[in-house]
């Protein structure tokens, strides 16, 4: 392929690695880390970060993003299929995933209750805030939480 291109040899090893790379450079505790301390963290994720990114940034969202984007190619001479993605469109991938995850971890905390959301016409987007009873609501029921 041309010049710009990536061989995506595992799919499934790129998503994960590409979840792990958002998940843990959306965390400040991680902005002081050298290139090679935060590849060493991503490499070895722990199980308490892996449930909660199972949440966020759910392995099934992630590949649907890559597919769009992924183009296959087969070999002439041994007829095998090859991934390819462009550079740029990894870059996309990786913007869209912070999104996704953002978009995730807003869900929640409005599923939790914890903020309200609007669709605001005027803006043509959500709005969202949070509430201020929350705290109060807790306290009369607990289990809800």
């Amino acid at each position: 392929m041309d010049e710009g291109w990536m061989e995506i040899v595992n799919i499934d090893k790129l998503v994960d690695f590409s979840r792990r790379v958002i998940f843990y450079n959306f965390d400040e505790d991680n902005d002081d880390l050298d290139d090679e301390d935060f590849m060493k963290k991503i490499e070895k994720i722990e199980s308490k970060d892996s449930a909660e990114m199972n949440k966020v940034l759910p392995r099934d969202e992630v590949k649907a993003i890559f597919l769009d984007l992924i183009v296959k190619k087969r070999n002439k001479n041994t007829k095998k299929v090859a991934l390819f993605i462009k550079e740029e469109d990894y870059e996309e991938v990786l913007a869209q995933l912070n999104q996704r995850m953002v978009s995730n971890i807003v869900k929640g905390l409005v599923s939790k209750g914890l903020v309200e959301s609007a669709f605001d016409s005027e803006k043509n987007d959500f709005v969202f805030w949070v509430r201020t009873d929350y705290d109060d609501r807790k306290r009369e029921n607990p289990e809800t939480d």
